[in-house]
């Protein structure tokens, strides 16, 4: 605070004995002579006098002004840009009921974006925009085609996915937990005989946990699924019998419907957002 005081008193009494310039001189002159003496201050007191003269240099400069605006409306403009980017990667679809809400309302194969942290990784689904309102993800198809998958497949195998996804087909659990982690999902299962009738299940949570759980199955109050210990109500990845069989559960069957001796015709697994 002292050496302010001094300073702006030197300033003053060099102002109050300079020789004012006269009309002739250039305006700036007046400037020249304070900033040479603010400079000579400055130095008295221990301040490097390449400091100094940077110092003034850039406060008095209107270069340095137009630089800095210029910089400034480059920064905007990449902010802009990242900004405009990081919409883009928010509003791409995570599953079909995105793509159902952004007017998509054709059923079939699409891409959708469902790792947070992976904007750039895609993956291709099957979406199903014709059942109950639609916006479904089949992650589970079981058909009588004439090409049918072998469902009896090994433990990596039911991790990343398998089949023709415009046939039979498992998605795969990995998918599987990333599509039941975004949101709270629901489950839906359709079931069709071979007598022509048709039943159909749904669940109001559904979620498959991460592989350190070895996908631990949740969903509403069911118990057994395919995630089964000692029990078998359903087994929709089971064989593809034709109807009635006589070995013991392990045909395509919901035992509560056609018990556990009949193997359905087809069945769909499907999940979308409760909300």
């Amino acid at each position: 605070m002292q050496f302010l005081v001094f300073l702006a008193m030197g300033v003053a009494v060099a102002q109050a004995s300079a020789t004012p310039p006269t009309a002739e001189e250039n305006s700036c002159s007046g400037l020249k002579d304070d900033r040479s003496l603010l400079s000579s201050l400055l130095a008295v007191t221990g301040y490097s006098d390449a400091c100094v003269a940077a110092a003034l240099d850039f406060c008095s400069s209107g270069q340095e002004d137009s630089r800095y605006a210029s910089l400034m409306e480059e920064a905007r403009e990449v902010v802009q840009q990242v900004s405009a980017a990081v919409n883009k990667w928010e509003s791409r679809p995570r599953h079909c009921k995105d793509l159902l809400d952004s007017g998509d309302s054709g059923s079939g194969l699409r891409q959708v974006y469902p790792y947070p942290g992976r904007p750039h990784h895609r993956v291709p689904v099957f979406c199903d925009h014709t059942v109950d309102g639609g916006g479904w993800t089949v992650f589970q198809r079981r058909t009588s085609d004439a090409v049918r998958q072998d469902f009896y497949r090994t433990w990596v195998e039911y991790q990343l996915g398998f089949g023709d996804l415009e046939g039979e087909f498992w998605l795969g659990l990995d998918l599987l937990h990333q599509l039941t982690s975004t949101t709270l999902q629901q489950l839906r299962i359709d079931l069709d005989d071979y007598e022509g009738e048709h039943r159909w299940a749904k669940y109001g949570f559904f979620h498959v946990g991460a592989p350190e759980t070895k996908f631990r199955l949740s969903v509403g109050s069911r118990r057994g699924a395919y995630w089964y210990d000692n029990c078998a109500d359903s087994n929709l990845n089971g064989y593809q019998y034709m109807g009635n069989y006589t070995s013991f559960a392990d045909g395509i069957h919901w035992n509560h419907w056609r018990d556990h001796q009949y193997s359905l015709k087809r069945t769909s697994m499907m999940t979308r957002p409760a909300f």
